[in-house]
């Protein structure tokens, strides 16, 4: 959702929570929408905090999601390309990981509730294991000086391919890999 759209839905009825992607690769929406609602008191529930299972770590670039019911197959990110390109911001979350005895989702969940008061992800799990661990991001507390490192090296590095950026160009998921 941009800023336009939500500023128009607040207008006509006070919108209490948007959904919109967000993660350490996908940040567009900081500029922004999440200033907007930070402004106006509303809610953010970002999905695919984890960037699809890129940012734990559980993908590679020979993962395969040729499986019929694998959406991942379509997010441009994941390509085997990008997901070697992107290794940079991995790197960074095992150092984080490791400093702080966390799993490199932990530290993704908990940079990005430490970054906003009003963001509540809703990471995606199939297995029992994946929702503990999600949980477990709540015990990593980053000092304010981890935590502006930590963001000023998220922003020193360049991340391969938007998935949200695609989104909004209005191409659908068929098209993505055209």
């Amino acid at each position: 959702m941009d800023v336009n759209t939500l500023a128009a839905a607040h207008a006509v009825a006070p919108v209490s929570a948007v959904q919109n992607l967000y993660n350490m690769l996908e940040r567009d929406c900081e500029h922004e929408v999440i200033l907007f609602c930070l402004e106006h008191g509303i809610g953010v529930v970002p999905f695919s905090p984890v960037a699809s299972g890129f940012l734990s770590g559980g993908v590679d670039a020979a993962t395969d999601f040729s499986h019929a019911d694998d959406v991942r197959k379509f997010v441009p990110q994941l390509s085997a390309q990008n997901i070697r390109a992107n290794q940079p911001v991995l790197e960074l979350l095992e150092r984080c990981a490791i400093a702080h005895r966390a799993t490199k989702a932990q530290i993704a969940l908990a940079w990005m509730l430490a970054k906003y008061p009003n963001i509540v992800p809703i990471p995606g799990s199939k297995r029992r294991e994946r929702v503990l661990e999600n949980l477990g991001a709540c015990d990593v507390e980053f000092s304010d000086v981890e935590f502006r490192e930590l963001d000023a090296a998220l922003d020193a590095i360049e991340v391969h391919d938007h998935r949200g950026q695609v989104e909004f160009d209005g191409m659908t998921m068929r098209e993505w890999n055209r």
